[in-house]
């Protein structure tokens, strides 16, 4: 079984992957495996490196992509596994998973968390904030419409490692 966990920045993916480790469990953050995703310019399609704080127009220019080919040589080192993140190419590879899961909370949860969090600089400003904001609804809306399992991030990660670990038969 392979699972992908994903929802938009501050939800609390790289929480859950932590705490799926701390069970056993093979786990993954696309972000934290080198080499796995890099930014793209969308006009040129180079690699770039991103700097904090480089706000909204910055982001609409570029994209985080992963690279597909190391994520399937990623995926092929066990049966059981559940990886974690969002790219701006994410639809291309869903299909290696057999199931989706959502990980949502209001807007006033993640936003919060974006400028709290220490693992991770990216959503701190209001700009990128406000780059969040302009997508993450339609973005949840194609990931229920792709039938992504939706859960609450805003419980503890306890109990959202159980939902996924019973609810899934994981």
């Amino acid at each position: 079984m392979k699972i992908y966990v994903t929802g938009v920045s501050g939800v609390g993916k790289s929480t859950l992957i932590e705490e799926l480790k701390r069970r056993g469990i093979t786990a993954f953050d696309l972000d934290a495996v080198k080499g796995l995703c890099h930014w793209k310019n969308k006009e040129t399609g180079k690699k770039v490196n991103r700097t904090e704080g480089v706000g909204k127009d910055w982001l609409e220019a570029h994209d985080w992509v992963c690279d597909i080919k190391k994520l399937k040589k990623l995926l092929e080192r066990k049966n059981k596994i559940v990886l974690a993140g969002v790219t701006s190419n994410q639809k291309d590879f869903l299909n290696l998973f057999d199931k989706i899961v959502l990980l949502r909370c209001k807007e006033k949860v993640f936003l919060k968390r974006l400028t709290e969090r220490e693992n991770n600089d990216f959503g701190r400003t209001k700009s990128e904030q406000k780059h969040i904001l302009s997508w993450y609804k339609s973005f949840e809306t194609e990931m229920l419409e792709r039938n992504a399992f939706p859960l609450s991030s805003e419980e503890l990660v306890s109990e959202i490692a159980e939902k996924i670990i019973k609810k899934l038969n994981f």
